[in-house]
């Protein structure tokens, strides 16, 4: 049997797998090993209807996509499969959801069903936050979107990217209570959807960010739950309890919590005698606040460290994510940056980031990336310090890690794993075991890994069956055929003669024409299946010899369906009262050309497969002619005085953007107004106001102790545990008046904060 050709590369392995099967993949690797530029590559490459999700709002930015729940609708809360049923209990105090309550989601509009419908790959990108139960719930949202129940995802392919060393899901003790009995562990490898049929586990090998090899090791170790006695030397080595760097020297300070990085950013800022200059964002269009990539307000001085929080796009490649500099000058509209590694200074410009919606092309059948949203701001933020989390993707030379209380597994290796080399590193706090050890159930998931020569082997098995499914489904004509008849069907002969009703014999001589094609496809498919059950070494170059000779007998019949249609349109379009109808004739000739499409894209895919060859993107907008296909359309959508829509793309009017009233809450106490003068200033009570703050006290923006006395700090947290409750009524009960439920909300949120 012909095969790809092989290659050792895991990327490009990773690649084939993406290209030429339907196994789901799992794409990781060491920090710096490159997951960011292979998925890039892809995207631009594949020939696969594709789109990238992540698990948070600012992942998704960075990685050019939408964030999970935007895509498929999803509730916030936990999901819980069918296969739970029996365990769920009544006493659940937490929002969850079930296959029921998530199909009240699930009413989407048409292009983006169809667009769901027409997807091959989901990219799921930062998959190490991904939860089992949200994968779980993309399995069941996927089943139902696509109609298709009994396969996984709705035989989507997935493609998950990340490094499950770095920091975990986020899942609540009582959450994690009732999900214990149908999950082995919270990570995206045990959801129940993958249990079947589990991603190929390649690993990218090659560290671009370090090259001191004492350094690798260490970091190795650190991953793979062996550290040693020497490790652990070598980084006491570089303990250093009190440092403190001189200002010249351009450390940057990791920590664990946003509060923490906060404080000392701010302090340092205000140390500067120099004057403050404030870059405010230009946004444009749809971009969620959560999701803004940096400061909407920026405030900057000369002398201030800062670092880049992208990569230099021009040619020079001056800087990149995650160096450090220094503010040398600033003007109206110029800011100056001194990089002292590089003994220059240079003018930098704003960077604009984009939020990506997707869509159907009703053209094409592609699925087209589009621009909702811009966010416009100077690439650099204020860098004395920074948390652990948000230093994911940063190289840095020199960084002082504070992290002796690490709250996850990982968080050691995740800071460690940002520095070039042991030479810029200074650990001013011990790090505890808890930090150092790795989960053991991300240890037996990696024991699946096999050598690259048994993943080429896999991916000769696998192509074999990918090629097979997508030839049958290329020259299976019945799901036209289906739509077809439904269409005869919408013809009434006791309706009025209008303007469609004339057309009905015409309609019923295309569907029997078209009859007799499918039937004949039936027949061919009936020899794919002979041919490809022979499995010689043959069976390609035979099924190819095949499929060339059906493609010419059907490609002038399918041709001339789509043909007839469109000289349909043009001979009614002049005529009254016929909107509706050209919109339905439109919508068939796109998925009769879209087969036809599908027929020549299966054809050169397979050569590809025999020939060990690529088979990219811009292979398959060249297999049929774009241009003049792009002119039939045009010329069959424009009606008199206006342009023909097909009916499932009508958009939505946009809603003006709502104002974050928490927002403007929390500004004003930033700019050092007191509760009650936030309250006369806006309307509201001084408890509606601790309302606003204490969102950003759960986002530990906020420190608690700046807003509620020590001492009731202390006793509604002993209430919360003695009553074991969350209620602020039953604690307030317990309390007594004196306490307010502002306090006592504003205390909640930073007892159970939100998800960094």
């Amino acid at each position: 049997m012909p095969t790809l050709e092989e290659t050792s590369m895991p990327a490009e392995i990773a690649a084939k797998f993406v290209n030429y099967t339907a196994k789901h993949v799992f794409l990781t690797g060491k920090a710096g090993t490159g997951k960011t530029t292979f998925l890039r590559k892809l995207i631009q490459l594949t020939h696969k209807k594709a789109m990238i999700c992540a698990p948070t709002g600012i992942a998704a930015i960075n990685a050019a996509g939408v964030t999970i729940h935007s895509l498929f609708q999803l509730p916030f809360g936990a999901f819980f499969p069918d296969a739970a049923a029996g365990i769920i209990s009544q006493n659940i105090t937490f929002n969850f959801n079930t296959p029921k309550t998530i199909v009240k989601h699930l009413n989407m509009q048409g292009n983006k069903r169809r667009m769901i419908q027409e997807l091959e790959l989901l990219v799921i990108d930062e998959v190490s936050m991904l939860r089992a139960d949200m994968l779980d719930a993309i399995d069941f949202s996927l089943r139902y979107i696509r109609r298709n129940r009994n396969i996984p995802f709705g035989g989507v392919q997935l493609l998950f990217i990340g490094d499950l060393h770095q920091l975990p899901p986020v899942v609540k003790n009582d959450e994690w209570r009732v999900m214990a009995g149908f999950y082995k562990s919270i990570y995206f490898f045990d959801a129940l959807a993958l249990q079947e049929n589990p991603p190929v586990y390649i690993e990218l090998d090659k560290i671009y960010r370090q090259n001191d090899s004492v350094f690798i090791n260490l970091l190795n170790n650190l991953r793979n739950n062996q550290i040693t006695a020497e490790d652990t030397a070598l980084l006491k080595q570089h303990f250093r309890q009190d440092f403190k760097p001189d200002t010249d020297e351009n450390y940057i300070t990791l920590t664990t919590h946003n509060n923490k990085a906060d404080t000392i950013n701010r302090e340092r800022l205000t140390q500067l005698k120099t004057k403050s200059y404030f870059f405010d964002a230009k946004i444009t269009g749809d971009f969620n606040e959560h999701a803004y990539p940096n400061d909407k307000r920026l405030e900057l001085k000369v002398g201030a460290q800062i670092m880049f929080i992208k990569n230099d796009m021009t040619a020079e490649k001056r800087y990149y994510n995650g160096k450090i500099g220094v503010v040398h000058h600033i003007e109206k509209d110029v800011v100056e940056i001194e990089l002292p590694e590089d003994k220059v200074v240079i003018q930098i410009s704003p960077y604009t980031w984009e939020n990506v919606k997707y869509k159907l092309n009703e053209a094409t059948n592609e699925i087209d990336e589009n621009v909702a949203g811009s966010f416009v701001q100077y690439p650099i933020k204020l860098a004395w310090a920074i948390t652990v989390h948000k230093s994911q993707g940063l190289t840095f030379d020199k960084a002082i890690i504070d992290i002796g209380d690490a709250f996850a597994p990982g968080q050691a290796y995740v800071a460690l794993s940002r520095l070039r080399s042991l030479k810029g590193l200074v650990l001013t706090s011990h790090l505890r075991e808890t930090g150092l050890q790795q989960d053991q159930n991300i240890h037996y998931f990696s024991k699946t890994k096999q050598p690259n020569e048994v993943l080429n082997q896999r991916i000769s098995l696998e192509s074999y069956d990918f090629i097979r499914t997508y030839l049958l489904s290329a020259f299976d004509l019945n799901l036209v055929r289906y739509y077809l008849k439904e269409h005869v069907q919408t013809f009434d002969k006791s309706e009025a003669k209008s303007t469609k009703q004339r057309y009905d014999e015409w309609t019923m001589n295309l569907y029997r024409d078209f009859q007799k094609i499918a039937a004949t496809a039936d027949t061919f498919i009936n020899q794919l299946k002979n041919l490809f059950a022979q499995q010689t070494e043959h069976t390609l170059f035979n099924v190819s010899k095949r499929v060339g000779a059906a493609l010419k007998y059907f490609n002038p019949l399918i041709k001339g369906v789509s043909d007839q249609l469109l000289a349909h349109i043009e001979a009614v379009k002049e005529e009254k009262q016929i909107k509706t109808y050209l919109t339905e004739l439109l919508e068939l000739e796109i998925l009769v050309y879209e087969q036809l499409k599908k027929m020549h894209k299966s054809k050169a895919l397979l050569q590809a497969i025999i020939d060990g060859k690529e088979f990219s993107k811009a292979d398959t907008d060249a297999l049929l002619n774009a241009s003049e296909r792009n002119r039939q359309l045009q010329k069959a959508i424009q009606l008199k005085g206006e342009t023909l829509k097909v009916k499932s793309a009508v958009e939505k009017k946009k809603k003006e953007p709502k104002i974050d009233t928490k927002l403007v809450s929390f500004e004003l106490y930033e700019q050092g107004k007191s509760l009650g003068e936030i309250a006369k200033e806006r309307g509201f009570s001084i408890g509606t106001i601790e309302g606003h703050l204490a969102y950003y006290v759960s986002t530990r923006q906020l420190d608690v102790s700046k807003l509620v006395k020590p001492n009731k700090i202390k006793n509604i947290t002993d209430a919360v545990e003695s009553q074991k409750t969350k209620s602020m009524a039953t604690i307030r009960e317990f309390l007594g008046k004196d306490y307010s439920f502002g306090e006592i909300k504003l205390v909640l949120a930073s007892l159970f904060p939100s998800e960094e």
